[in-house]
Protein backbone atom coordinates (compact mmCIF):
# COMPACT_ATOMS: atom_id res chain seq x y z
CA UNK A 1 0.00 0.00 0.00
CA UNK A 2 1.37 3.40 -1.01
CA UNK A 3 2.42 5.59 1.90
CA UNK A 4 0.41 8.77 2.39
CA UNK A 5 2.45 11.93 1.81
CA UNK A 6 2.81 14.03 4.95
CA UNK A 7 6.26 15.62 4.70
CA UNK A 8 7.86 17.11 1.58
CA UNK A 9 11.41 18.39 1.06
CA UNK A 10 11.41 21.24 -1.47
CA UNK A 11 14.82 22.05 -2.98
CA UNK A 12 15.13 25.49 -4.57
CA UNK A 13 17.79 27.82 -5.94
CA UNK A 14 17.32 30.60 -3.42
CA UNK A 15 15.26 31.17 -0.31
CA UNK A 16 11.69 29.94 -0.85
CA UNK A 17 10.43 32.22 1.93
CA UNK A 18 11.20 35.20 -0.34
CA UNK A 19 8.72 36.16 -3.05
CA UNK A 20 11.44 37.40 -5.41
CA UNK A 21 13.07 33.96 -5.73
CA UNK A 22 12.64 32.65 -9.31
CA UNK A 23 9.53 34.56 -10.40
CA UNK A 24 7.75 33.80 -7.10
CA UNK A 25 7.42 30.07 -7.95
CA UNK A 26 9.24 28.50 -4.93
CA UNK A 27 7.42 30.84 -2.54
CA UNK A 28 3.98 30.13 -3.99
CA UNK A 29 4.62 26.39 -4.27
CA UNK A 30 5.76 25.96 -0.66
CA UNK A 31 3.10 28.26 0.76
CA UNK A 32 0.37 26.37 -1.09
CA UNK A 33 1.66 22.98 0.02
CA UNK A 34 1.72 24.21 3.62
CA UNK A 35 -1.81 25.57 3.27
CA UNK A 36 -2.91 22.15 2.06
CA UNK A 37 -1.57 20.55 5.23
CA UNK A 38 1.87 19.22 4.28
CA UNK A 39 4.95 19.65 6.42
CA UNK A 40 7.52 21.42 4.23
CA UNK A 41 11.29 21.30 4.54
CA UNK A 42 12.53 24.39 2.69
CA UNK A 43 16.01 23.65 1.33
CA UNK A 44 18.11 26.29 -0.40
CA UNK A 45 20.65 24.71 -2.78
CA UNK A 46 21.95 27.96 -4.21
CA UNK A 47 25.62 27.78 -5.26
CA UNK A 48 28.34 28.97 -2.90
CA UNK A 49 28.24 32.73 -3.45
CA UNK A 50 32.02 33.22 -3.15
CA UNK A 51 32.87 30.50 -5.65
CA UNK A 52 30.07 31.69 -7.91
CA UNK A 53 31.23 35.30 -7.76
CA UNK A 54 34.88 34.41 -8.46
CA UNK A 55 34.04 32.07 -11.32
CA UNK A 56 31.56 34.41 -13.01
CA UNK A 57 33.77 37.48 -12.64
CA UNK A 58 37.04 35.83 -13.68
CA UNK A 59 36.80 32.39 -15.31
CA UNK A 60 33.50 32.91 -17.09
CA UNK A 61 34.81 36.14 -18.60
CA UNK A 62 37.75 34.16 -19.98
CA UNK A 63 35.38 31.63 -21.57
CA UNK A 64 33.63 34.56 -23.25
CA UNK A 65 36.85 35.15 -25.19
CA UNK A 66 36.35 31.71 -26.72
CA UNK A 67 32.60 31.92 -27.27
CA UNK A 68 31.14 35.34 -26.50
CA UNK A 69 27.56 34.11 -26.14
CA UNK A 70 28.14 31.00 -24.04
CA UNK A 71 25.99 30.37 -20.94
CA UNK A 72 28.44 28.20 -19.01
CA UNK A 73 28.07 30.11 -15.75
CA UNK A 74 29.19 28.74 -12.38
CA UNK A 75 25.88 27.00 -11.64
CA UNK A 76 26.46 24.78 -14.70
CA UNK A 77 30.00 23.70 -13.83
CA UNK A 78 31.05 20.25 -12.66
CA UNK A 79 32.39 21.60 -9.35
CA UNK A 80 28.99 23.12 -8.53
CA UNK A 81 27.35 19.85 -9.57
CA UNK A 82 29.48 17.93 -7.05
CA UNK A 83 29.14 20.48 -4.24
CA UNK A 84 25.37 20.69 -4.66
CA UNK A 85 24.97 16.92 -4.45
CA UNK A 86 27.01 16.99 -1.23
CA UNK A 87 24.57 19.61 0.07
CA UNK A 88 21.62 17.42 -0.95
CA UNK A 89 23.19 14.44 0.85
CA UNK A 90 23.50 16.49 4.04
CA UNK A 91 19.91 17.68 3.89
CA UNK A 92 18.75 14.16 3.18
CA UNK A 93 20.30 13.12 6.49
CA UNK A 94 18.75 16.14 8.23
CA UNK A 95 15.24 15.32 6.97
CA UNK A 96 15.09 11.50 6.86
CA UNK A 97 11.29 11.34 7.18
CA UNK A 98 10.40 13.23 4.00
CA UNK A 99 7.94 11.28 1.87
CA UNK A 100 8.63 13.22 -1.32
CA UNK A 101 11.33 15.43 -2.85
CA UNK A 102 10.41 18.35 -5.12
CA UNK A 103 13.07 20.28 -7.05
CA UNK A 104 12.23 23.56 -8.81
CA UNK A 105 14.92 22.90 -11.42
CA UNK A 106 15.96 20.20 -13.88
CA UNK A 107 19.59 20.02 -12.72
CA UNK A 108 19.39 17.99 -9.49
CA UNK A 109 17.46 15.27 -7.70
CA UNK A 110 17.83 13.49 -4.37
CA UNK A 111 19.72 10.36 -5.37
CA UNK A 112 20.39 9.57 -1.72
CA UNK A 113 16.73 9.02 -0.88
CA UNK A 114 14.46 6.07 -1.59
CA UNK A 115 11.60 8.56 -1.79
CA UNK A 116 10.32 9.81 -5.17
CA UNK A 117 11.57 12.94 -6.91
CA UNK A 118 9.46 15.51 -8.77
CA UNK A 119 11.22 18.06 -10.98
CA UNK A 120 9.28 21.26 -11.76
CA UNK A 121 10.78 23.89 -14.05
CA UNK A 122 10.31 25.69 -17.36
CA UNK A 123 12.68 23.99 -19.84
CA UNK A 124 16.00 22.17 -19.83
CA UNK A 125 19.32 23.71 -20.86
CA UNK A 126 19.23 22.05 -24.27
CA UNK A 127 15.96 23.81 -25.13
CA UNK A 128 17.29 27.05 -23.65
CA UNK A 129 20.25 27.02 -26.02
CA UNK A 130 18.75 25.42 -29.14
CA UNK A 131 15.36 27.15 -29.08
CA UNK A 132 15.75 30.33 -27.04
CA UNK A 133 19.26 31.27 -28.19
CA UNK A 134 18.88 29.71 -31.64
CA UNK A 135 22.23 27.94 -31.81
CA UNK A 136 23.89 24.61 -31.07
CA UNK A 137 25.50 24.07 -27.64
CA UNK A 138 29.25 24.54 -27.35
CA UNK A 139 31.47 21.72 -26.09
CA UNK A 140 31.54 22.80 -22.43
CA UNK A 141 27.81 23.51 -22.46
CA UNK A 142 27.23 19.98 -23.75
CA UNK A 143 28.78 18.62 -20.56
CA UNK A 144 26.22 20.51 -18.47
CA UNK A 145 23.44 19.28 -20.76
CA UNK A 146 24.54 15.65 -20.31
CA UNK A 147 24.56 16.06 -16.53
CA UNK A 148 21.06 17.52 -16.65
CA UNK A 149 19.85 14.73 -18.92
CA UNK A 150 20.97 12.09 -16.41
CA UNK A 151 19.00 13.87 -13.69
CA UNK A 152 15.84 14.08 -15.79
CA UNK A 153 16.04 10.40 -16.73
CA UNK A 154 16.19 9.44 -13.03
CA UNK A 155 13.25 11.57 -11.87
CA UNK A 156 9.93 9.96 -11.02
CA UNK A 157 7.96 12.87 -12.46
CA UNK A 158 9.10 15.80 -14.62
CA UNK A 159 6.77 18.77 -15.10
CA UNK A 160 7.49 21.57 -17.55
CA UNK A 161 5.55 24.78 -17.05
CA UNK A 162 5.16 25.13 -20.82
CA UNK A 163 3.49 22.80 -23.35
CA UNK A 164 5.99 23.15 -26.18
CA UNK A 165 8.93 22.49 -23.87
CA UNK A 166 7.18 19.42 -22.46
CA UNK A 167 6.59 18.09 -25.98
CA UNK A 168 10.23 18.58 -26.95
CA UNK A 169 11.45 16.91 -23.75
CA UNK A 170 9.13 13.93 -24.24
CA UNK A 171 10.86 13.28 -27.57
CA UNK A 172 14.36 13.82 -26.17
CA UNK A 173 14.18 11.57 -23.11
CA UNK A 174 13.36 7.93 -22.40
CA UNK A 175 11.64 8.91 -19.15
CA UNK A 176 7.91 8.31 -19.82
CA UNK A 177 6.80 10.63 -17.02
CA UNK A 178 7.39 14.05 -18.57
CA UNK A 179 4.30 16.24 -18.72
CA UNK A 180 2.71 19.65 -18.95
CA UNK A 181 -0.33 19.90 -16.66
CA UNK A 182 -2.52 21.50 -19.36
CA UNK A 183 -2.48 24.81 -17.55
CA UNK A 184 0.02 27.19 -16.02
CA UNK A 185 -0.15 29.10 -12.76
CA UNK A 186 -0.42 32.74 -11.66
CA UNK A 187 1.90 34.01 -8.95
CA UNK A 188 -0.57 36.42 -7.40
CA UNK A 189 -0.24 37.76 -3.85
CA UNK A 190 -3.39 39.84 -4.09
CA UNK A 191 -5.38 38.99 -0.97
CA UNK A 192 -8.73 40.63 -1.74
CA UNK A 193 -11.60 39.18 -3.73
CA UNK A 194 -11.62 40.42 -7.32
CA UNK A 195 -14.49 42.87 -7.82
CA UNK A 196 -15.20 42.41 -11.51
CA UNK A 197 -17.61 45.32 -11.91
CA UNK A 198 -15.34 47.77 -10.07
CA UNK A 199 -12.22 46.69 -11.99
CA UNK A 200 -13.95 46.94 -15.37
CA UNK A 201 -15.24 50.41 -14.51
CA UNK A 202 -11.70 51.55 -13.68
CA UNK A 203 -10.20 50.03 -16.83
CA UNK A 204 -12.79 51.47 -19.18
CA UNK A 205 -11.88 54.97 -17.98
CA UNK A 206 -8.12 54.35 -17.80
CA UNK A 207 -5.40 55.56 -20.18
CA UNK A 208 -2.50 53.74 -18.46
CA UNK A 209 -0.26 51.50 -20.57
CA UNK A 210 1.47 48.99 -18.28
CA UNK A 211 4.80 47.31 -18.99
CA UNK A 212 6.22 44.65 -16.64
CA UNK A 213 9.65 43.16 -17.26
CA UNK A 214 13.28 43.15 -16.20
CA UNK A 215 16.14 44.74 -18.12
CA UNK A 216 16.11 41.63 -20.35
CA UNK A 217 13.07 43.26 -21.96
CA UNK A 218 14.38 46.82 -22.07
CA UNK A 219 14.16 46.99 -25.87
CA UNK A 220 10.42 46.35 -25.61
CA UNK A 221 10.04 49.06 -22.96
CA UNK A 222 11.88 51.58 -25.14
CA UNK A 223 9.72 50.71 -28.15
CA UNK A 224 6.60 51.30 -26.05
CA UNK A 225 7.92 54.68 -24.87
CA UNK A 226 8.58 55.77 -28.46
CA UNK A 227 5.10 54.68 -29.56
CA UNK A 228 3.62 56.48 -26.55
CA UNK A 229 5.36 59.76 -27.39
CA UNK A 230 3.89 59.63 -30.90
CA UNK A 231 0.39 58.77 -29.65
CA UNK A 232 0.46 61.42 -26.93
CA UNK A 233 -0.28 64.10 -29.53
CA UNK A 234 -3.74 62.68 -30.20
CA UNK A 235 -4.23 61.06 -26.78
CA UNK A 236 -2.93 63.54 -24.18
CA UNK A 237 -4.41 61.47 -21.32
CA UNK A 238 -2.13 58.50 -22.06
CA UNK A 239 0.48 57.45 -19.49
CA UNK A 240 3.07 54.66 -19.35
CA UNK A 241 3.82 52.74 -16.15
CA UNK A 242 6.89 50.48 -16.10
CA UNK A 243 7.56 47.83 -13.45
CA UNK A 244 10.89 46.00 -13.26
CA UNK A 245 13.19 48.60 -14.84
CA UNK A 246 14.52 51.74 -13.16
CA UNK A 247 14.25 55.16 -14.78
CA UNK A 248 18.02 55.60 -14.99
CA UNK A 249 18.26 52.36 -16.97
CA UNK A 250 15.93 53.81 -19.60
CA UNK A 251 17.56 57.21 -19.93
CA UNK A 252 15.65 60.48 -19.80
CA UNK A 253 11.95 59.71 -19.51
CA UNK A 254 9.28 61.77 -21.32
CA UNK A 255 6.50 63.37 -19.31
CA UNK A 256 3.86 60.83 -18.42
CA UNK A 257 6.25 57.87 -18.15
CA UNK A 258 6.96 56.44 -14.70
CA UNK A 259 9.46 53.63 -14.03
CA UNK A 260 9.16 51.96 -10.64
CA UNK A 261 11.98 49.42 -10.80
CA UNK A 262 11.47 46.07 -9.10
CA UNK A 263 8.43 45.91 -6.82
CA UNK A 264 8.71 43.24 -4.13
CA UNK A 265 5.26 41.76 -3.57
CA UNK A 266 6.42 40.61 -0.15
CA UNK A 267 6.59 44.24 1.01
CA UNK A 268 3.28 45.90 1.88
CA UNK A 269 3.85 49.18 0.02
CA UNK A 270 5.33 47.51 -3.07
CA UNK A 271 2.51 44.96 -3.08
CA UNK A 272 -0.14 47.68 -2.92
CA UNK A 273 1.51 49.69 -5.69
CA UNK A 274 1.98 46.62 -7.92
CA UNK A 275 -1.68 45.62 -7.78
CA UNK A 276 -2.92 49.21 -8.03
CA UNK A 277 -0.96 49.49 -11.28
CA UNK A 278 -2.43 46.21 -12.57
CA UNK A 279 -6.00 47.15 -11.72
CA UNK A 280 -5.64 50.63 -13.22
CA UNK A 281 -3.99 49.44 -16.45
CA UNK A 282 -5.86 49.93 -19.71
CA UNK A 283 -3.57 47.53 -21.57
CA UNK A 284 -0.60 45.32 -20.66
CA UNK A 285 2.16 45.84 -23.23
CA UNK A 286 5.39 43.91 -23.76
CA UNK A 287 6.31 43.76 -27.46
CA UNK A 288 9.72 42.14 -26.85
CA UNK A 289 10.27 39.38 -29.45
CA UNK A 290 11.04 35.71 -28.61
CA UNK A 291 9.86 35.97 -25.00
CA UNK A 292 7.55 38.58 -23.49
CA UNK A 293 7.46 37.86 -19.77
CA UNK A 294 4.94 35.04 -19.57
CA UNK A 295 4.29 35.16 -15.80
CA UNK A 296 3.51 38.87 -15.71
CA UNK A 297 1.35 38.53 -18.83
CA UNK A 298 -0.98 35.90 -17.41
CA UNK A 299 -1.17 37.74 -14.08
CA UNK A 300 -2.27 40.87 -15.97
CA UNK A 301 -4.89 38.77 -17.76
CA UNK A 302 -6.15 37.48 -14.40
CA UNK A 303 -6.81 41.12 -13.48
CA UNK A 304 -8.98 41.65 -16.57
CA UNK A 305 -6.26 43.35 -18.60
CA UNK A 306 -6.11 43.01 -22.41
CA UNK A 307 -2.60 42.35 -23.69
CA UNK A 308 -0.36 43.42 -26.56
CA UNK A 309 2.62 41.08 -26.77
CA UNK A 310 4.83 39.38 -29.35
CA UNK A 311 3.38 36.01 -30.46
CA UNK A 312 6.15 33.83 -29.04
CA UNK A 313 5.61 30.11 -29.48
CA UNK A 314 5.10 29.04 -25.87
CA UNK A 315 2.26 31.56 -25.59
CA UNK A 316 0.60 30.77 -28.91
CA UNK A 317 0.82 27.03 -28.19
CA UNK A 318 -1.22 27.61 -25.05
CA UNK A 319 -3.59 30.39 -26.12
CA UNK A 320 -3.72 30.15 -29.92
CA UNK A 321 -2.53 32.05 -32.99
CA UNK A 322 -5.51 34.40 -32.69
CA UNK A 323 -6.62 35.86 -29.35
CA UNK A 324 -9.85 37.46 -28.18
CA UNK A 325 -8.26 39.33 -25.27
CA UNK A 326 -5.89 41.74 -26.97
CA UNK A 327 -3.55 41.75 -29.96
CA UNK A 328 -0.30 40.19 -31.08
CA UNK A 329 2.54 42.53 -31.97
CA UNK A 330 3.82 40.76 -35.10
CA UNK A 331 6.42 43.38 -35.97
CA UNK A 332 8.92 44.94 -33.59
CA UNK A 333 8.31 48.34 -35.11
CA UNK A 334 7.01 51.64 -33.70
CA UNK A 335 4.23 52.35 -36.19
CA UNK A 336 2.88 48.81 -35.89
CA UNK A 337 2.78 49.07 -32.10
CA UNK A 338 1.12 52.52 -32.31
CA UNK A 339 -1.67 51.12 -34.47
CA UNK A 340 -2.21 48.19 -32.10
CA UNK A 341 -2.39 50.49 -29.08
CA UNK A 342 -4.77 52.87 -30.80
CA UNK A 343 -6.99 50.01 -31.96
CA UNK A 344 -7.18 48.49 -28.48
CA UNK A 345 -7.82 51.79 -26.69
CA UNK A 346 -10.67 52.58 -29.09
CA UNK A 347 -12.00 49.06 -29.50
CA UNK A 348 -15.79 48.73 -29.16
CA UNK A 349 -15.03 45.23 -27.84
CA UNK A 350 -12.67 46.45 -25.11
CA UNK A 351 -14.91 45.25 -22.26
CA UNK A 352 -15.17 41.80 -23.83
CA UNK A 353 -11.39 41.68 -24.19
CA UNK A 354 -11.11 42.32 -20.44
CA UNK A 355 -13.59 39.56 -19.63
CA UNK A 356 -12.01 37.13 -22.09
CA UNK A 357 -8.55 37.74 -20.61
CA UNK A 358 -9.71 36.80 -17.13
CA UNK A 359 -11.76 33.85 -18.37
CA UNK A 360 -8.71 32.29 -20.05
CA UNK A 361 -6.69 32.12 -16.83
CA UNK A 362 -9.26 32.16 -14.02
CA UNK A 363 -8.38 28.57 -13.03
CA UNK A 364 -4.62 29.20 -13.04
CA UNK A 365 -4.43 29.31 -9.24
CA UNK A 366 -1.75 27.68 -7.13
CA UNK A 367 -4.37 25.64 -5.26
CA UNK A 368 -5.50 24.10 -8.55
CA UNK A 369 -1.96 23.67 -9.85
CA UNK A 370 -0.67 21.84 -6.76
CA UNK A 371 -3.73 19.60 -6.83
CA UNK A 372 -3.01 18.71 -10.48
CA UNK A 373 0.67 18.17 -9.69
CA UNK A 374 0.00 15.72 -6.87
CA UNK A 375 -2.74 13.97 -8.84
CA UNK A 376 -0.30 13.45 -11.71
CA UNK A 377 2.30 12.16 -9.24
CA UNK A 378 -0.25 9.73 -7.82
CA UNK A 379 -1.13 8.55 -11.34
CA UNK A 380 2.44 7.83 -12.44
CA UNK A 381 3.49 6.16 -9.18
CA UNK A 382 0.44 3.90 -9.02
CA UNK A 383 1.12 2.40 -12.46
Amino acid sequence: MKKKIKEISVFTFGDSTLVRTWSNVPYMLTKTLEKQGYKINRININPNRYLQSFYNRVIYKLTLLLKNDNVYLYERTYINYILTFIKIWRYNKKYPNADLNIFTNFSFYNKYSARPNILLCDWDLSIGINDRLGRKPYYFEQQAIRRQMRVIEHADLVISLFPKSADIMKKMYKNPNIFHLNQNVINSLYEKELDEAAILKIKEKSFDLLFIGSTNYIAGAKLLITAYVNLKIDYPMLKVKIIGIRGEELGELPDGVEAFGYLDKNLENDNRRYYDLLINAKVFVNPTPVWGGYSSTIEAMYFYTPIIIAPYEEFTTEFGEEISFGRYCNEFEVLHLQHLLEDEINSPNYRNHCLNAQEKVKNYTWDNYVKLLLEKFSDVTSN
